[in-house]
């Protein structure tokens, strides 16, 4: 578990900031693909499936992001987040 002081730490340290950074270069990329068009298929099935697929990786990012400390105590479990 960590402190709302680590949880700052953590934010300001250079790698994060670097990680953070380019997470934010792939969202652009993402948005991008999603603005030009690259979702399109065939049919409807195609473009919906890849559309879906192409948000949610979306919404992934935005939610690692916007991550911010609201509790008192955070535990980080990479199998809460993967699911392995």
């Amino acid at each position: 578990m960590i402190t709302a002081e680590q949880f700052a730490e953590w934010k300001e340290q250079p790698v994060t900031k670097e990680i953070f950074g380019l997470l934010k270069e792939v969202r652009a990329d993402l948005t991008e693909r999603l603005v030009n068009g690259h979702t399109l298929g065939q049919n409807a099935d195609v473009t919906h499936g890849l559309t879906s697929k192409l948000v949610g990786h979306l919404e992934g990012l935005n939610q690692l992001l916007n991550i911010s400390y609201e509790q008192e105590e955070v535990s980080v479990d990479v199998s809460d987040v993967t699911g392995h």
